[in-house]
């Protein structure tokens, strides 16, 4: 008798391990869909409001020539980073290099460096990644030598 017990206790324990387990799981898969869903909606606001300056006749260039910025990096060469360079291609303000964890190759004639290569000086270096603005700042704050500006600072201060 004592054997049964002892089954159908462990059996139990086991199913309400299981489901602690299974719930843990879930909680952490609705958290990280939450996240993703709160990035991209970051990414909206932010293309949207720069739509809004485009078609206002602004550029993001007024804010670089406003603070004195002639010679810019960006950091993060996704999207983001390719509409920069884009944007700034035909302005007077220049593109020295792009940095970005996949670096290697150029885009636009701007070649792409990683965040660990030495960084040339620069007046700033724009951080297209937003999201993750604080953690990139700090580490680039080791190396770099200028102000670090993020992308959503510099489009919504236009």
């Amino acid at each position: 008798m004592k054997k049964g017990i002892i089954s159908v206790l462990a059996a139990t324990a086991g199913i309400a391990a299981g489901a602690a387990g299974v719930s843990y799981l879930m909680n952490k898969e609705v958290k990280f869909q939450k996240n993703k869903v709160k990035k991209f909606k970051g990414y909206y606001n932010l293309l949207n409001q720069w739509l809004i300056l485009k078609s206002e006749g602004k550029s993001i260039s007024e804010y670089f020539l406003r603070e004195n910025y002639k010679e810019i990096s960006v950091y993060g060469m996704g999207e983001l980073g390719n509409r920069l360079l884009e944007e700034l291609k035909v302005c007077p303000v220049k593109v020295k290099y792009g940095i970005d964890k996949k670096a290697g190759g150029t885009y636009l004639g701007v070649d792409i460096i990683s965040p660990e290569d030495e960084l040339d000086k620069t007046d700033a270096i724009i951080v297209t990644a937003f999201f993750d603005f604080d953690e990139i700042r700090k580490e680039l704050s080791k190396t770099a030598d200028c102000p670090i500006i993020s992308l959503e600072d510099v489009i919504y201060s236009i």
